[in-house]
């Protein structure tokens, strides 16, 4: 029986995709609660715009402009940040929401601060997983809800007050519960879309990867000829084309899980043995497939990097591994088929040698 998914998120969003999404939406939001609070502060907009409120906003100021760094400086920190500024939005919102409505009466409702409330519900759903998300808006939501009830059911509220702010109160909290509940929607769907997308990019992977080995597969590998061909005129390019000596007896004698367990190993071997800007993949079968990135001599130099591993390590019940290989150049403007089958023909005078040799097409 499988367990359900945790509530609280116990590391950073794994995918690098959804996590750049996230960080860089926590930074906007930062930005721009920054660039807001500056504005109004500059501007002190309203005859009873006190001391206090330049002080919030300056601490407000000081506040993102501190995680903005920390979070650009330190991107592995962002769930430690991204707590720290849910905590301190909801602590501000629901004390806000209190002394807005315990103070004398005035005509400025629940304040300028009361629709910049609902910031917390996009903190929340960035920084976290749905569920958790949904969880701390719902705490915020009962808060202010706690807070309201208090209000209006404590018989020393102002009478006026209570009558002048009953209705946006209610508007408030239908408001909050809206922008929760779509909030909770949309990041579902974008869960099933961003899911759907990591499907289709493994599938597109397996579609090019040889499921054994781990390598690229032969559809893979010859989408890379056909993209390097072309421009062979400015930067030469090389193949290398190997297959395992006497790999029917391996399978034969010990059966085909040593076979796999030996393509595994020259998958191991080639990850380790070839260069970065080279690329090898399992061409078929057991012959293999390495693209260089040079001139004939350079894939000569891999090739026998590559045999002399194979057969330093080889397998406990089979041995040393051999391979036998043909090395071609490609010629300018030559075509993919005539570059392979020099290759393959290298590759035969090589087992025809002796095995366990490297041969360069003519």
């Amino acid at each position: 029986m499988s367990r359900p998914p945790p509530l609280w998120p116990t590391r950073p969003v794994a995918d690098p995709a959804e996590f750049a999404y996230r960080r860089g939406g926590l930074l906007a939001l930062l930005a721009c609660g920054l660039f807001v609070s500056a504005f109004t502060l500059l501007a002190q907009v309203g005859d009873d715009f006190s001391d206090t409120d330049r002080m919030a906003l300056s601490v407000i100021i000081l506040k993102n402009v501190g995680f903005m760094v920390w979070l650009w400086r330190r991107p592995r920190h962002f769930l430690a940040i991204g707590l720290t500024e849910l905590l301190l939005e909801i602590v501000a919102a629901i004390y806000r929401l209190h002394v807005t409505l315990h103070s004398p009466p005035s005509m400025n409702g629940l304040g300028g601060y009361a629709p910049w409330m609902i910031v917390t519900y996009l903190a929340a759903f960035l920084v976290l997983p749905t569920r958790a998300a949904l969880a701390v808006s719902l705490v915020q939501f009962g808060g202010l809800l706690l807070v309201g009830l208090g209000f209006s059911l404590d018989p020393r509220s102002h009478p006026v007050l209570r009558a002048a702010l009953g209705n946006t109160l209610l508007q408030t909290y239908l408001v909050h519960a809206t922008f929760i509940a779509f909030l909770a929607l949309q990041q579902r769907l974008l869960q099933h879309y961003i899911q759907a997308l990591v499907n289709a990019r493994h599938e597109a992977t397996l579609a090019r990867q040889d499921a054994l080995t781990g390598l690229p597969n032969r559809r893979q590998l010859t989408s890379w000829l056909e993209d390097a061909l072309p421009h062979v005129s400015h930067q030469p390019l090389s193949v290398v084309l190997f297959d395992l000596d006497h790999f029917k007896r391996v399978n034969d004698t010990y059966g085909h899980d040593v076979g796999d367990q030996t393509l595994q190993l020259v998958g191991q071997v080639l990850r380790r043995c070839v260069r970065q800007r080279d690329r090898a993949g399992r061409w078929g079968g057991e012959e293999f497939l390495i693209l260089v990135d040079g001139d004939a001599g350079a894939a000569l130099a891999v090739a026998e990097r590559v045999r002399e591993a194979l057969s330093r390590e080889g397998l406990a019940q089979v041995g040393p591994v051999t391979i036998s290989c043909g090395v071609a150049q490609a010629a300018l403007h030559e075509p993919l088929d005539p570059l392979l089958r020099r290759a393959d023909e290298a590759l035969y005078r090589a087992k025809h040698a002796g095995r366990n040799t490297v041969k360069l097409a003519a």
